[in-house]
């Protein structure tokens, strides 16, 4: 097994209602995870978590709807936290909770879906469009084309049996296997590795998989497509069921992350 590190990088808090059906009106706190992949060919992040650079952009309006709608809290960078180099950044969909520290890592390659990029920096969408979708381009910075590779540019497998029911998926680095994720946001990614399966939001707490307790339909607003958010859930309920091994990691899940990280 070759090093994973977990870190959680800032977090946002919203009702647990929202997040599970039947749930509390109690405040609770989602945290924004990042792994971070000692890999033979390179350093490579899972996504970044907040940054900085998210107070920055949200100053003002219609950006400043999103902090102002996702209250967050951030005690220190990722910058700040990891001395390692950083080769890669593999960024599973555009929130800002995924994307905040991009520009943190200027020499960083970039692995992202297509179809998310292109929404991001449509032209012929408004920014308030954008901000209501989660997607501030200007976290990506200036030189992200030059740093970026496709996922869907990348060799298209078919998965191994332990990942059924998901069939087909993209290869990084020949021991990596990217998932699409759909539903939740334009161009989802999952990332799974050395039986880690990094689910970003698929789901947002483990128990909608062990228990199916699943979001309350108000966040349906929110969602890319709630019909297809929810045939993924079924899919992930099923992988658990068949492959119990595999460690399943939302992004926002603290029961999941506080198995996992060290710092």
């Amino acid at each position: 097994m070759q090093n994973i590190e977990i870190f959680e990088v800032g977090y946002c808090v919203h009702p647990e209602f929202v997040v599970l059906k039947g749930g509390s009106f109690k405040t609770i706190k989602f945290p924004a995870m990042v792994a971070l992949i000692e890999h033979q060919k390179g350093n490579l992040l899972f996504d970044t978590g907040y940054s900085e650079h998210f107070f920055e952009v949200t100053k003002k309006f219609p950006e400043k709807l999103y902090a102002l709608t996702t209250p967050v809290h951030l005690d220190k960078p990722l910058i700040k936290r990891v001395s390692k180099k950083i080769d890669y950044i593999f960024i599973s969909h555009f929130h800002a909770d995924h994307i905040a520290g991009i520009k943190d890592f200027p020499e960083s390659l970039i692995f992202c879906s297509k179809e998310a990029y292109l929404l991001a920096v449509n032209k012929n969408l408004s920014r308030f469009k954008k901000t209501k979708k989660g997607v501030l381009p200007a976290l990506l910075g200036n030189d992200f084309e030059k740093r970026v590779t496709f996922i869907e540019d990348l060799k298209e497998v078919d998965l191994p049996d332990i990942l059924k029911p998901f069939k087909k998926g993209y290869l990084l680095f020949d021991d990596i296997y990217i998932i699409k994720l759909e539903g939740h946001a334009k161009g989802q990614y999952g990332m799974f590795y050395d039986n880690y399966f990094f689910i970003s939001d698929a789901v947002w707490d483990m128990k909608t998989i062990t228990l199916n307790k699943r979001p309350n339909i108000l966040t349906a607003f929110i969602m890319e497509d709630w019909k297809v958010y929810n045939q993924t859930i079924d899919k992930l309920q099923e992988l658990h069921k068949n492959s119990p091994f595999i460690k399943i990691i939302p992004t926002h899940c603290s029961t999941t992350l506080k198995q996992y990280i060290k710092d």
